[in-house]
Order: structure tokens, then sequence, then C-alpha cells
């Protein structure tokens, strides 16, 4: 600006001059009166020379000020996402959060039945994530975490004297169970396309399998305290693998990867150890006499890959459509239900969407065959070396999912179905070493389960719907940019408890059903047939009991039908309280012939359940 102002008024100086001369008298134009402004002129020059030195020398003072190139960037700390810590530049990032869910609630049953009660925690969770430029990671461990015990499921290799020892899982997984998301990513501004609305992004560790809405919604957000019946018996929920996701622009997403082993299986051994190994670390099926029981080696961990796309074609602020179809296909090799109890047992950890109250009414037997003694052809002599598996050569998952909003009325619903290809042939195997073994005996009287159907699909869905009684609206918490898929974040409440408000309340509704039935008899058919071959035990049919016929005609897991409703209150971000209701409609029970469980058709109980959430 100095700059300027000089030369301007150099200018100035000089076109006076010229007029002063052009419009002066002849009689002005003296040599005394030319010198004067000659003079006049290099003073003028001398001071805009003075000036161009004083700015260059302020100029390089600037650019030699000293500086540090290895100072960290300033850092945003934000304490109410727990502790968030990310640069001005947003190139890093750190957090540590966690969140504990304090369940209770008891069951109101008839009069036989009486009160039954329990609390607990659901969820007791620390985690760290955070990013480096293009990286990010996620550790999650949940000290809440439990092992299921398959007391009532059947699993062939684990009835022999339970009642009497019940150790027969000392070598399950108790150290891993507790470990939920952990993993790490890239997502790289150089791996991108126009139809994207951001770059590919890439995940290795355990993680979700982006497979139902309702399955991959991080139980902070969910509106009901427990997960569909549906979704908890077929979706696969976290495994270790490599995913990739892609978030398109126009409202779509797709999510693809290949798994394996899961820290929440019961065991992380595709059948158990060598044989060289004493049956004391394993489970021992009827020994003959003092003889101890190995367990062959061989086979490998299971794998599955599973995809899910998702659209919506309306999507504001207040109004939502989402649409999405998933699928899976798995691999058993030969995993049994000793390890991946969740495939080859399914049902066995259902809650009845009451979980802290344990009230399972569901399950199969061990569809794998389980780990057993191979006999040679009908012979009943024992051999030295074993068979695990081998009755499910794969299994293929599939799910569709809705979701509608506007303004404060959200549904939701969703169907799914696995199938199974099974070898009959092995299975039939299977009974006739039941037989050949003394099973019968070991299960007092009971018959041999080992049904030898080729084909079998479970399947069950749900319809779900929200009232916010403040105003809320389900659309503005939709996140199309999970790295686990859509689903739904933080409800946006409008007037927050903490600001002199009183937060967001809900009322919410729910009906589910689950079937894991396949089989001729269904209905009344299956309790009347039970009575008539229990009081006539000795009769048989070509050589076969009864019972066994009816038992292995087809796959009985039972089936449940619940309706619930609930109500719920956020009074601040990171605070919930919940109240369910649910009641059993309809049950039909398992055929499990398991002396430990009970027959627990035509029961209607009504589960309370209420759930204190903090998370951060």
């Amino acid at each position: 600006m100095k700059r300027q102002v000089a030369h301007t008024a150099l200018a100035v100086a000089a076109f006076g001059l010229l007029s002063s001369s052009i419009m002066a008298p002849a009689k002005a134009d003296t040599a005394s009166d030319i010198a004067a402004l000659k003079a006049r002129l290099k003073q003028l020059e001398s001071q805009v020379a003075e000036q161009k030195k004083e700015a260059k020398q302020s100029k390089n003072a600037k650019n030699s000020a000293p500086t540090n190139p290895n100072a960290p960037p300033p850092v945003f700390v934000d304490l109410r996402k727990g502790l968030f810590v990310e640069t001005e530049d947003k190139q890093y990032a750190f957090k540590v959060g966690g969140r504990l869910f304090i369940d209770g609630g008891g069951i109101a049953g008839p009069a036989a039945n009486g009160w039954q009660g329990n609390v607990g925690f659901g969820q007791a969770r620390l985690e760290v994530e955070g990013k480096m430029k293009s990286w990010f990671y996620k550790i999650q461990y949940d000290f809440a975490s439990g092992t299921t015990q398959l007391y009532n499921t059947n699993v062939i290799n684990s009835q022999a004297q339970i009642a009497q020892i019940r150790n027969y899982d000392t070598d399950r997984n108790y150290l891993l169970g507790g470990f939920r998301d952990a993993f790490m990513g890239l997502q790289d501004e150089r791996i991108s396309h126009p139809l994207l609305a951001q770059p590919v992004y890439f995940k290795i560790g355990n993680q979700y399998e982006s497979f139902s809405l309702e399955a991959v919604e991080s139980s902070k957000y969910r509106d009901l305290i427990e997960r569909p019946m549906a979704s908890d018996a077929i979706a696969p929920y976290r495994h270790l693998g490599a995913a990739f996701g892609l978030i398109g622009k126009d409202n779509w997403t797709g999510h693809f990867g290949i798994y394996s082993l899961s820290p929440q299986d019961l065991n992380m051994r595709p059948v158990n150890t060598s044989s060289g190994n004493p049956a004391q670390y394993g489970i021992r099926p009827y020994p003959n006499g003092n003889q101890a029981w190995y367990q062959a080696y061989g086979g490998g961990a299971y794998w599955e890959t599973t995809g899910r796309v998702t659209y919506a074609p309306i999507f504001d602020e207040h109004r939502l459509v989402h649409v999405g179809v998933a699928g899976s296909y798995h691999q058993g090799n030969n995993s049994t239900a000793y390890s991946d109890d969740r495939n080859n047992a399914p049902g066995n950890r259902l809650g009845s969407e009451a979980n802290v109250l344990g009230t399972n009414f569901l399950g199969t037997t061990d569809l794998s065959c389980g780990r057993f003694n191979q006999p040679q052809g009908l012979s009943t002599s024992w051999q030295t070396s074993s068979a695990a598996g081998g009755c499910i050569n794969s299994i293929q998952k599939f799910g569709a999912e809705m979701a509608l909003s506007w303004h404060n009325l959200y549904l939701q619903g969703e169907y799914m179905f696995s199938n199974y290809n099974r070898n009959p042939y092995q299975a039939a195997q299977m009974a006739v070493w039941q037989g050949a073994n003394g099973t019968q005996a070991g299960y007092g009287g009971l018959p041999y389960i080992s049904p030898a159907n080729s084909r079998y699909m479970m399947q069950g869905g749900y319809v779900m719907g929200e009232w916010w009684i403040t105003g809320e609206e389900k659309a503005q918490s939709y996140d199309q940019t999970s790295k686990n898929g859509t689903e739904f974040a933080q409800l946006k409440i409008k007037d927050k408890f903490s600001d002199g408000g009183w937060g967001a309340w809900g009322l919410v509704g729910r009906w589910s059903v689950l079937n894991l039935n396949n089989g001729p008899f269904q209905g009344a058919t299956m309790p009347n047939l039970l009575q008539v071959a229990t009081l006539n035990s000795g009769s048989v049919a070509n050589g076969v009991p009864l019972q066994n016929l009816i038992a292995n005609s087809g796959i009985y897991g039972g089936a449940q039908q619940n309706v619930t409703a609930g109500i719920n209150w956020y009074p601040d971000n990171g605070i919930a309280f919940q109240f369910n209701a649910t009641h059993v409609m309809a049950l039909k029970s398992p055929l499990n012939w398991n002396n430990l469980s009970t027959y627990e058709s035509g029961y209607h109980p009504t589960m309370l359940e209420m759930r204190t959430k903090v998370y951060f």
C-alpha cells in the first residue's frame, strides 16, 4: 500500500510539473525554475527509494522468523463423547468410550409356574477407537459376557454323565468371549469413484457381518431392549474376517466380506484338539469300560461370505423409505455344535427376547451330528479313530428389510431364513452309532436323535412400530456412513433434560416369530404322537422303535410367537431408560429329548424387563 502511495505521489508531481510548464507564461520558463523543479523531483525519488528499502527489510524479517516444523498441530477436545481428541485438520482422532447396561425383570406365568426374576449386567464395555489419516481402528471388550452352557441342546457328545460331572466344557472359550469389535481399516481418497459419496473402505479383524438392519444396529440406540428372535437365531453377527464397503451417492450402500471363526463362539477350534490329548480335556461320551475316548484331528475352521445392499429412494429430515437385502453362504467343514453352536444347533442361545431372564424355549439337536466314533458298517465294534461333523454340507442365508419414517412415526420389518443342505447318509450313520454303543440306555430309554433330512430350513421375522410422543423423528438419525453398513445412530432429542426439557419419550411395539420346525408332524399332532409312542415304548415298525421314527422324521427345534410393548425415555444423549413387556402368544417346544428340560408347548408367560443405559 505504501509503495502504491509513493508511486502515485511521484506521478502527481511529474504531472504537476508538466502541467505547470505548459500553462505557465513563456517568460516564467527560465533556467532557474527548471532547476528548482528538478531538485524537487529528485527529492521525491529519494523518498520513494527509502520506502522501498523499509518494505523489503520488513518482509525479510518476517520470513526469517524462527519456526518449529515438528510442533504438534492444535487439537480439539470434547468430553461430550467420552474422551474425544481430534486435530484441527481432522487427520488424527482418538476416543475412549464405553457403555453400561443394567437389566432386571421377571416372568408372570400361570399360577403353577409362579413368578421368576433376575437382575444382571446386559453389557459392561470399554472401547478405544480412532483414526490416523487414512487408517482407522477400534477395540472393544465386554466384561459382562459369559459362555453359554449347552445343557439343553442334545449335543450328543455332551450328554454322558452330564448330571454328575457337568464339567464337559473345560476347554471352552472363556478368555476370548469378551472381545467384540477389534479391527483396523483403511479409507483413502485415492480409492474412490464418481458414483461414491465417500472412498471405498476396507476392514480386517473381528467385526460385524453386515446382515439384517436390526443385527448391525448398535444396542446403544435400539428402541427395544432385545433383538427379535429371528435376528438372534439367523444373523451371523461378529466374526474374524476381511470386508470392504461402498457408500454411494443417491443414498445406496454395499458391504461385502469373507469371514471365519468368532470370539463369540463357544470354542474357536473346529472340533477339538489332536487325538494325542487326554479325554479329560474334551468330552467323554459313553466310554467302553475304562477306555478313554479320543477325538481325531481333522477338518478345518468354517468360513462364510456375506453381503448386504441398501437403498433409500426417499430420505430427508422428515421422511425415509429404506429397503435392503442380504445374503450369506456358510461352509461348515468339520465344525460341530461344540464350537459353532450358533449354526449347528440354532436356537439354543435364544432368550425369548428377555435375555436377563434366561427364558429359552427353542433349540435343535446338533445338526452337524457332533463328534462320534464311527462304527464299521452296522457292527457294534469301537474304532480307534473318530469322525466329526459331516452332516451339514453348507448353509445359505437370506434377509430382506424395510423401514419407513414419517415425522414422529416409524415402522420397520424384516424376514429372513437359513437353508441347510445336509448329508442324510451321515446322519443315519450317527443314529446307527448311537444304537450300537448303548446311547439309548444313556438317555434313559429315549430314542436315537439324528434326523436324516437332506434339507432343513428355519425362518422368521418381525414387524415393529414406534411413536415418539415428544416429536422426535427417526429419519434424522439414519446413518448410511456407518462402516457396519446402514443403521440408525443416536436419536436427535428435541428438548434435552439437561437444558430444561423432558427429553424424548416414545412408545414402541413389536410382533415377532421364529419357526425351527421342519417335518411332517406339526401342530397338535406332535405331542399326541409323542404320548402314544411313550405309552407304547416297546412298539416297533420294521424293527425300529416308534419313538425313533417320530424323532428322526424331521428336525423339530420348536416355534414361537411373541408380542412386545415398550416405553422409552431418553433424557439426554448417552442416557436411556427402557421398559418392555413381552407375551408369548404361541409356543411349540422342541423335540430335544433332553432329560434336563421339559416340554413347554402351551405355556404363555409374560416377561417383564427394564434396562438402564449409560453410554459414552
